[in-house]
């Protein structure tokens, strides 16, 4: 009978165990989502603000045969307002020649950079 008890008692401690671990498990795969799809989202966000920058880095370019030392110079003739990545800062622009980078800072699992380049026209992170 004693056995019985002591066994019925060790069975209820482990599906404590249990449930608590599926409950920090589940906690977990809650915060990973979140990360990922804010992430997500924000490299969404980064490409679309940041085709308005490459069209005007473009006319730019076009129009006086060299790209631009700063972004800057692009407002208020190429765009009306520079673009900002998701966290508010602007856009990281970097001219090498007659190709270009545009990055945002902490954009993938808002911690990673993402970054535009103008020579293989690809976004990534």
């Amino acid at each position: 009978m004693q056995e019985l008890k002591s066994l019925k008692l060790v069975t209820g401690s482990t599906r404590v165990i249990f449930m608590v671990i599926l409950a920090v498990i589940l906690v977990c795969a809650y915060v990973a989502l979140d990360f990922y799809t804010g992430g997500q989202q924000n490299a969404s966000m980064v490409e679309g603000r940041g085709s308005a920058v490459i069209n005007a880095l473009s006319s730019f370019k076009r129009e006086t045969g060299a790209l631009p030392d700063a972004l800057e110079k692009l407002a208020p003739k190429y765009v009306p307002a520079l673009a900002k990545c998701p966290d508010g800062q602007p856009y990281a622009y970097q001219p090498a020649g007659v190709e270009y980078t545009l990055t945002c800072q902490n954009v993938l699992f808002k911690s990673k950079p993402y970054r535009y380049d103008s020579k293989s026209r690809t976004w990534g992170g």
